[in-house]
């Protein structure tokens, strides 16, 4: 899948999370700690699926 395309779909998600999911389903039912605890999930996928993303492969 070319990077583009998967950038665009992170941001997609971080959209989804920040705008939607967040709001209206984590801070009514599990409050501020909830919230943070999803923001830290959020941000902690995002960070591994751009760095495996961009790791170099090692010549074989």
């Amino acid at each position: 899948m070319p990077k583009v395309i998967r950038l665009c779909l992170i941001g997609a998600l971080h959209a989804t999370c920040y705008l939607w999911f967040i709001p209206h389903v984590i801070f009514p039912r599990f409050g501020t700690t909830g919230s943070k605890t999803a923001v830290a999930c959020v941000v902690a996928i995002s960070l591994l699926l751009v760095t495996l993303m961009f790791r170099r492969k090692k010549p074989q």
